[in-house]
């Protein structure tokens, strides 16, 4: 009876570690961080980056430049490039991160926030000439792709065969050989690239402050007439 019991408790054992063991293979590297941003793998062919057109931006680290998005200072734009096996060596990357602070991020941000800032980044990098060889339809599948998590070596979106897809579902995606160290960034010293205001919004800022006038004009003939009749 002892024996038997004890050989359950060393199967349960055994079977606890190796679940344990395979958690720890899928995700050798977890990085809270990653929880916290979208990662975005341009490996449509002719992508490229042209850190030279970049307008306001920072090197946080050897071939690595940030700026903090000027639709929402919260977000930090990160611009480098990355390995994707087997489809190559070398992608343009642009990952899109709430900063943290010791271990909490710095802002509370929902995932539809993040997401909203990635996509007009997205848009515009690629408008700007940051971003080569990116066609409109990778930019509108982003949007409906994007969700905060969707980042770090696994989870990391690519573009493959016209659709975003997380890096682990790529056929002969590679395992994380080592983990990456987060970069120092100190998000008060990265720049802002500022956000040019969208033409629709000046124009309804515009008719708003027309009809304003307007009714201020009338009510202003309105009270004249009134004082005059009296």
């Amino acid at each position: 009876m002892h024996v038997e019991r004890r050989c359950l408790c060393f199967t349960a054992a055994c079977i606890v570690l190796a679940l344990l063991a395979s958690i720890a293979a899928a995700q050798p590297c977890p990085e809270p961080e990653d929880l916290y941003a979208v990662e975005a793998v341009l490996s449509a062919p002719g992508a490229r980056l042209d850190f030279r057109a970049l307008k306001d931006a920072r090197e946080v680290a050897p071939g690595v430049y940030a700026y903090r998005s000027g639709f929402d200072t919260r977000v930090v734009v990160l611009l480098y490039y990355s390995a994707a096996p087997p489809l190559g060596v070398s992608f343009p990357t642009v990952r899109f991160q709430v900063p943290f602070a010791g271990k909490a991020p710095l802002f509370n941000l929902t995932g539809e926030e993040l997401c909203r800032a990635a996509g007009f980044e997205l848009e515009r990098l690629s408008k700007e000439q940051v971003l080569g060889g990116v066609g409109g339809d990778m930019l509108k599948a982003f949007r409906a792709a994007c969700a905060a998590g969707k980042a770090g070596w696994d989870y990391r979106l690519l573009w493959l065969n016209g659709t975003w897809v997380s890096y682990y579902q790529v056929p002969g995606a590679a395992p994380q050989a080592v983990c990456r160290a987060p970069l120092p960034l100190d998000v008060y010293e990265i720049p802002v690239w500022p956000a040019q205001e969208h033409p629709l919004r000046a124009v309804a800022l515009a008719l708003l402050l027309a009809a304003v006038l307007a009714l201020a004009l009338f009510a202003w003939k309105k009270i004249r007439a009134t004082a005059a009749k009296s």
